[in-house]
C-alpha cells in the first residue's frame, strides 16, 4: 500500500511516451487510440513512397483531406482511411480504428480515519491513472487498486479533485469533485433497536437501527452469544440494517457496532446491546424486474438463503414450464437473445411452502417488413416491482451506430438508415426509470436491404464526362460486375469494380441501345450479395 502523508509538492504525471499506435499496414501512426471527447489526432507518416499525395477519410462519410490532424466532437469508434496516390501499389489504402469516448467520473473508494486523515483507493478501471488533488498543492496518482493515504490540516468540508487519465492521450477528460467532512475521531454509533427473527425452520435475519451513520467510514456490526462473530464488516448508507442469514443460537445474545480506522489499524466499538429474537414474514419480490443482456435474461431478486425460488419460463404462445432454481438473482442463458420470454416466479420457504408468486418479463419487441427496410414494431412493456413511470425507446442498428426514436405507442413503424449498418441490423427498445434503472429488450435481427447505384446510362465517347459504367455504394471492393446484351450474351466481366467498364467489347464500341449488368458482391460481414438491372449506352 502507498502512503501519502501531508504531501507539498504536487506530483507531474509522467511525461508523454514517443509511443505511437499503427495501421493495419504501418503506413501511418498516431500517439494514442483513446481519448475523451473532443479528441484530437496527429497522424505522423511511415511509408516508404516519397512525396506523393496521402489523403484521408476520418470517419464514414467524411469528405477526403490532405490533413494530418482531426477532431472527435462526438463520442465513437472511427476508422482512419489514408489513400496513397501513387501507381503500382497494389493497396493503396490503410486503416486505423480510434475511440473517442465522453468523460466519466473515476471510481475510488475514500475511508475516514481519525486525526482528519483519509484513505483514497482507486477502484477505476476505466482510465489507465487518475490523478487525486487532496488541495491546489497536494495530490498523487493512482493507478487500479493503489492507495493513497492525506492529513488535512482543518476540520469542515473539504473538496477533492480526481481526474482520469488515458496513456499518452491529451489531459482533456473532465475533472470531477468529492465533497468530504473529515472526523477528528470516529465516533462507533449507538444501536437504537435490534431483533433477531426466524424467517424459516433454523433460518435467521437480523435487523437493526442505528442513531446515526457516515458513508465513508467503516463499520463492524459483531454478535456475541459467548464468543464474538462478525456479521458485517464494510459502508453503511442507511440507519436500518438488514443481515440475512445469520449464525445464531435460540438464547439471548448481544451486539456492538466498530468502527474500523484503516490508516492505522484500530477502531473504537459502541455498546453493548442485548436483546432477544421474534419472527418476521418478508416479501422476496421488492425489486423484482428482469432484461437482456450479453448473456441472456437477468433476472433481478431479493437474495435468499432461506429458501428457493422455482423459476417458471414460456416463450411467447407456448405454456409456462419449470426451467431452474435460484436462490437469488441470476442470468438464464437462453442461447437467443431474439425471442420473447416470460417468467412466473414462486418463491418456497426452506419449510417447502410456496409463500409468494410474482410475473415478470423484460421490455419486448416484435417487428416484421412492411417493405424495403421499413418494419412494422410491436412493443410489449416491461412487468415488473417497480413502482415508477418508464421512458420507452426504441433503437435500429449496430453495436457502432444507432438510430433512437422514442416509444409513443404499443405499435409503430420504423425505417431502417444506411448509417447503422448493412446489411445486418438490430431492433431493440429500453425502459428507463425514474432511479436510472434501464431494461433492455430482446433484439429482432433485421436486414438493410443495400442497393447498389448503377447510372441509367452513359456516353463512352472519349470527352471525358461518363465514359465508363461506374458503380457506386458497393460495400467492399469484393465485386464481379458482368454486361450482357438484352438476348443474353455476355460481352463483359470483370471482377475489378474500378475503373467499370468502357462500352467496348473485343476492342470495339458496343452498339448503342439497352444492357442489362448483375453484380455479385460481398458484404462487410463476408456475405454474397446479388443485384441485377439495366442501363443504356448512348453514343454522341
Amino acid at each position: 500500500m502507498h502512503r501519502w502523508i501531508h504531501i507539498s509538492l504536487l506530483l507531474a504525471m509522467p511525461a508523454l511516451a514517443d509511443a505511437q499506435v499503427f495501421s493495419s499496414k504501418g503506413r501511418f501512426s498516431v500517439e494514442f487510440d483513446r481519448g475523451c471527447t473532443p479528441m484530437t489526432v496527429n497522424i505522423t507518416e511511415h511509408d516508404p513512397y516519397g512525396t506523393v499525395t496521402r489523403q484521408y477519410y476520418y470517419f464514414e462519410g467524411a469528405s477526403i483531406t490532405n490533413s494530418q490532424t482531426h477532431t472527435y466532437q462526438n463520442e465513437g469508434v472511427y476508422q482512419i482511411v489514408q489513400l496513397i496516390g501513387a501507381d503500382g501499389i497494389g493497396d493503396k489504402s490503410d486503416t486505423l480504428y480510434v475511440e473517442s469516448v465522453e468523460s466519466q467520473k473515476p471510481q475510488i473508494e475514500i475511508k475516514k480515519c481519525n486525526a482528519l486523515e483519509i484513505s483514497v483507493t482507486s477502484t477505476d478501471t476505466f482510465y489507465d491513472s487518475l490523478r487525486v488533488y487532496f488541495t491546489s498543492n497536494d495530490s498523487t496518482t493512482l493507478r487500479t487498486n493503489e492507495t493513497g493515504e492525506f492529513i488535512f490540516s482543518t476540520s469542515g468540508n473539504q473538496t477533492i479533485g480526481i481526474k482520469g487519465f488515458f496513456d499518452n492521450a491529451d489531459e482533456i477528460c473532465s475533472s470531477y469533485f468529492e465533497e468530504i467532512v473529515p472526523l477528528p475521531s470516529l465516533q462507533a454509533p449507538n444501536i437504537l433497536s435490534a431483533s433477531i427473527k426466524e424467517t424459516c425452520k433454523d433460518q435467521f435475519s437480523l435487523y437493526m437501527e442505528i442513531d446515526q451513520v457516515d458513508t465513508l467510514t467503516n463499520y463492524r456490526i459483531n454478535l456475541d452469544q459467548g464468543s464474538p462473530i462478525n456479521v458485517y464488516d464494510g459502508f453503511l448508507n442507511t440507519t436500518s440494517l438488514v443481515f440475512a442469514d445469520i449464525s445464531f443460537q435460540k438464547q439471548a445474545y448481544c451486539l456492538n457496532v466498530e468502527v474500523y480506522d484503516p490508516c492505522n489499524a484500530s477502531s473504537d466499538s459502541s455498546p453493548n446491546y442485548c436483546s432477544e429474537s421474534t419472527d418476521l414474514s418478508l416479501s422476496p419480490f421488492e425489486t423484482l424486474y428482469s432484461t437482456y443482456d450479453s448473456s441472456g435474461i437477468y433476472i433481478n431478486l431479493d437474495e435468499v438463503n432461506i429458501g428457493t425460488f422455482q423459476i417458471y419460463r414460456r416463450i411467447d404462445g407456448e405454456e409456462f414450464e419449470l426451467d431452474s432454481e435460484q436462490t437469488g438473482s441470476f442470468t438464464d442463458n437462453i442461447g437467443s437473445n431474439g425471442r420473447k420470454y416470460f417468467y412466473k416466479i414462486d418463491y418456497v420457504d426452506s419449510c417447502n411452502q410456496v409463500l409468494y408468486v410474482a410475473e415478470t418479463n423484460p421490455p419486448l419487441v416484435e417487428a416484421n417488413s412492411e417493405g424495403t427496410n421499413t418494419y412494422r414494431v410491436t412493443f410489449t412493456p416491461a412487468v415488473n416491482s417497480i413502482n415508477e413511470a418508464s421512458t420507452n425507446e426504441v433503437q435500429s442498428g449496430n453495436s457502432f451506430s444507432q438510430t433512437t426514436s422514442p416509444i409513443t405507442d404499443s405499435e409503430f413503424s420504423i425505417q431502417l438508415d444506411a448509417k447503422d449498418g448493412s446489411p445486418r441490423q438490430f431492433i431493440t427498445a429500453t425502459s428507463t426509470y425514474e432511479s436510472g434503472l434501464t431494461l433492455k429488450s430482446n433484439a429482432v435481427t433485421v436486414r438493410y436491404e443495400l442497393v447498389i447505384y448503377v447510372p441509367t446510362a452513359f456516353t463512352p465517347n472519349g470527352d471525358g464526362l461518363n465514359d465508363t459504367l461506374e458503380l457506386f455504394g458497393l460495400p467492399t471492393e469484393i465485386a464481379t460486375t458482368n454486361i450482357y446484351t438484352r438476348w443474353g450474351k455476355l460481352i463483359y466481366s470483370s471482377d475489378q469494380p474500378i475503373p467499370g467498364w468502357d462500352g467496348t467489347y473485343n476492342g470495339t464500341l458496343a452498339d448503342e441501345g439497352t444492357y442489362l449488368y448483375e453484380i455479385i458482391f460481398e458484404t462487410a460481414d463476408g456475405e454474397k450479395r446479388m443485384q441485377k438491372g439495366t442501363f443504356a449506352l448512348i453514343k454522341k
